[in-house]
């Protein structure tokens, strides 16, 4: 660590997943292949540390282009492999570098895209696999403070009120023309930068 209270990502303590993500049409890798070893020759997985208000990452210069490389990847894994959560999920486990890159959180988005309804008229799956991977990186263990991990999923909130007038699943395909990469690739880009901004040094 460079200081107490910061994270340094930028040694070479771990791969770059940016530097080696996937090309369109390549197969979505969710676990990185040496954490995987070194968890099993532990005997057991990593514990995550959850996030708080004072956590502060060292990113070095690499903001932008996590927040680019989400609306990318985004838009790619929708217009390929369909599923509006599962690909918002998926994009920022791919674009930002502390989001675990873990099978069992992908596939909880898995039968949310879409408001989980055949009405179109519950929450679009993009912003929900927003709140996943924001519940999962400052969320509680039973029952503690949710205040800080629903603020920013109300930045999230605010992103899609302004740009599709609601957060629901028609509205939003309604204003983006039924363009569904386009808004997982939005949600992913707004919801890595509300996270950037939290939760590591860039500005």
């Amino acid at each position: 660590m460079k200081k107490e209270d910061e994270i340094d990502l930028a040694g070479g303590t771990r791969r770059n997943f940016l530097r080696q993500m996937p090309a369109a049409g390549a197969a979505l890798v969710l676990v990185d292949s040496a954490i995987a070893e070194a968890q099993a020759a532990k005997g057991s997985p990593a514990k995550f540390k959850i996030l708080d208000g004072k956590t502060r990452i060292d990113i070095g210069g690499r903001g932008k282009e996590m927040i680019e490389a989400a609306y990318k990847l985004g838009h790619e894994y929708e217009g390929r492999h369909r599923g509006c959560c599962r690909c918002t999920v998926a994009a920022l486990q791919r674009a930002i570098e502390f989001v675990p890159q873990d099978e069992d959180l992908f596939r909880t988005s898995c039968c949310l895209d879409g408001g989980a309804t055949p009405t179109g008229i519950a929450s679009c799956g993009g912003f929900t696999g927003s709140g996943i991977i924001i519940g999962y990186l400052c969320g509680t263990n039973p029952f503690g403070d949710t205040g800080l991990a629903h603020r920013l999923i109300h930045r999230v909130y605010e992103k899609y009120k302004k740009a599709y007038g609601s957060v629901l699943c028609k509205d939003a395909r309604k204003k983006a023309k039924g363009d569904c990469p386009k808004v997982v690739g939005s949600a992913a880009m707004w919801t890595t930068e509300i996270i950037l901004r939290q939760f590591t040094n860039y500005k």
